[in-house]
């Protein structure tokens, strides 16, 4: 925990550690809702692949994925891809200009820590915040040991993929780089509208990138730290379903900056982040001579405290937060306008916890402007209840409440051809009650936890995009989402060198709409389009003397692809095997990584008219020093 600091007052304890290097504070306070994490194991057998087959595979959240070489986006419970937020290290890296990050854009392998919050928390995350958040971070790094890490990759398709990172000190100061390189033909078979046999073509892939981090430690409780981040695409992208062939081609470029600072002391954790973010993209269809260039420039800064103090007469902990974040960001228009928003806010947070953590309350405010007027206020709060606390078994109450809002992107209001400048803002709140259940047996070899959690959100106005050859978006008068969610694992010791597991999450979502200001729309009462009814996904296998065999089988339902439901895409099955496996070397940490992608050979669409690949084999060699 670090050194304690005693002040002048009786009876109250301030505590101050080590510096927070790198944890985002605000994605901690969260009370009351739920959250997740992957395991760093889970984190390694996908360090080749992109955050977008992560989560497809290993989370309830539904993946709104293209097809190969194109966008894939997040819809947390229903809600669409611009009403989820994609956080590094606090630094929101959603696209300014269409309001969505596309997830297959980042790489697994540059992370150590990933995590999922499920709900929406604009008071503390941002406005825009409405289905949930994807956060991005890093372990801190140990200040007394310089690490390696080098990882080769091939696979089916002609893919070829490198990674390496590595970390070192030098006195007050820490330096920390991770980069990959891949490559890909994508040149797979699949059965086209017809049932013949085809082989995508004009569907290679090339990209690099990577992150570096320089730190330097003022002090065991200040520091000061900056990451850079660049990256680059290069994607053809083959033919859909209806065309007869495709000469698109895209490239992604991404140059992402975070300056932050860190002190901690007797009053509290004070920081700041200055964030400087710029996205490219440039595409090209050589057949209908198109060639597009797309430029978005983010700003962001932030200043703010946390501090946490308890009285010694009722072992309760206090922890107030008060943050001012500022986002400004602008896109260069074809008739020459340069359209912007500018988003300076005040937040703050207050959690009480009591002493024998039995009990848990919180609440949020944010008051955000947009262009110098005032958005409405943004509260929430959340309570978690230990109600049962015993040797063996532990079951807590969890639930939460959260004002929405969402204005349109600079996308949705000026696209042109196609942007609709009288779209009003989304708006609603969040609600969400759970439980958390967990059970070990006497002698502990025998592990069960268990999570339900039912959320209920209203949104209103909620945008949507329709059209034939020129799509715009248009407000839908109010969409109601909720369903059950549910996180189950089941951890078993057999002895000290095998270990069984097996853990299966679900998802039931249902999002209607409810009211409409078009008439006679035939979406009332509909499902809102590609939010599947039902999800799920299964992990099962064991560790054996350091060896990992893992089964994961992912189910997806029907997913409508109008808005009055008379077209829709039949629910598939997935299954991916993979094997880890160490290697007799006694001076590197060496692995060896097999997976079967789609092994039982399904044909499937996420999309409509996207075909996926069928089965595919991956490789790896990691060592590390």
């Amino acid at each position: 925990m670090g050194q304690v600091f005693y002040d002048t007052l009786p009876g109250i304890k301030v505590s101050a550690g080590r510096i927070q290097k790198s944890s985002d504070i605000k994605s901690t306070l969260n009370t009351g809702q739920y959250s997740d994490s992957f395991a760093t194991r889970t984190l390694k057998q996908y360090r080749h692949l992109s955050i977008a087959t992560l989560l497809s595979q290993q989370s309830p959240v539904f993946i709104k994925s293209y097809g190969i070489n194109s966008m894939a986006t997040l819809s947390f419970r229903g809600a669409s891809a611009a009403q989820s937020m994609v956080l590094w290290k606090g630094i929101p890296l959603n696209n300014p200009a269409l309001g969505v990050s596309d997830i297959s854009l980042i790489q697994t392998g540059l992370f150590s820590k990933i995590g999922l919050q499920y709900g929406g928390n604009a008071a503390l995350l941002g406005s825009g915040n409405i289905g949930g958040a994807l956060i991005l971070d890093d372990q801190p790094q140990d200040p007394d040991q310089s690490t390696y890490n080098f990882s080769l990759g091939a696979g089916s398709f002609g893919r070829k993929d490198i990674s390496a990172q590595g970390g070192w000190n030098y006195k007050k100061w820490q330096f920390g780089i991770k980069g990959f390189a891949q490559s890909m033909r994508n040149n797979f078979k699949y059965l086209d509208i017809n049932g013949a046999t085809q082989r995508t073509q004009n569907a290679e892939l090339l990209a690099a990138g990577a992150i570096g981090t320089i730190n330097y430690s003022f002090s065991e409780r200040q520091n000061l730290s900056l990451d850079v981040w660049y990256q680059n695409y290069y994607r053809e992208i083959p033919k859909a379903q209806f065309e007869d062939f495709s000469t698109k081609i895209q490239e992604d470029k991404a140059l992402r900056s975070l300056l932050q600072w860190n002190n901690q002391s007797r009053i509290g954790h004070w920081f700041a982040k200055l964030s400087f973010n710029t996205d490219y993209l440039n595409y090209q269809d050589s057949f209908y001579n198109i060639h597009n260039n797309n430029i978005t420039r983010q700003y962001y800064q932030e200043i703010g405290w946390k501090h946490s103090l308890s009285f010694h007469q009722t072992k309760a902990q206090h922890t107030f937060f008060v943050n001012a974040p500022f986002q400004y960001a602008w896109i260069d228009l074809q008739d020459g306008r340069t359209p912007y928003q500018s988003k300076p806010a005040i937040s703050a947070a207050y959690q009480y916890l009591h002493g024998n953590k039995r009990l848990g309350l919180q609440a949020n405010v944010r008051q955000e402007w947009l262009n110098g007027d005032p958005i409405p206020l943004l509260p929430g709060g959340g309570l978690q209840y230990l109600l049962f606390n015993r040797e063996q078994l532990r079951f807590t109450l969890k639930g939460s409440v959260q004002r929405t809002y969402r204005v349109p992107t600079l996308n949705e209001l000026y696209n042109f051809p196609g942007g609709n400048e009288n779209l009003k803002p989304e708006q609603g709140w969040n609600r969400e009650l759970a439980y958390d259940l967990s059970w070990n047996n006497k002698a502990g070899t025998l592990r069960l936890s268990h999570q339900l959690n039912y959320f209920n959100r209203k949104i209103q106005d909620w945008i949507y995009w329709l059209g034939g050859s020129i799509w715009t978006p248009h407000n839908l008068a109010k969409v109601h989402n909720r369903g059950v969610e549910t996180n189950n694992a089941l951890n078993y010791d057999c002895n000290k060198d095998l270990v069984l597991h097996i853990g299966i999450k679900t998802a039931y979502v249902l999002s209607t709409t409810l009211e409409s200001y078009m008439p006679n729309d035939g979406s009332i009462g509909k499902q809102i389009p590609y939010a599947p009814r039902y999800s799920g996904n299964i992990n099962a296998g064991l560790t054996y003397k350091g060896i990992l065999v893992n089964y994961n089988h992912t189910y997806t339902g029907y997913r409508f692809v109008t808005t009055d439901e008379s077209i829709f895409l039949q629910p598939y099955n997935t299954g991916n095997l993979q094997v880890m496996f160490p290697l007799p070397f006694k001076k590197a940490d060496t692995q060896l990584g097999v997976q079967v992608q789609n092994i039982w050979n399904t044909q499937y669409e996420v999309i409509a008219y996207r075909p996926m690949p069928l089965r595919f084999f991956l490789i790896n060699l990691s060592v590390a020093l």
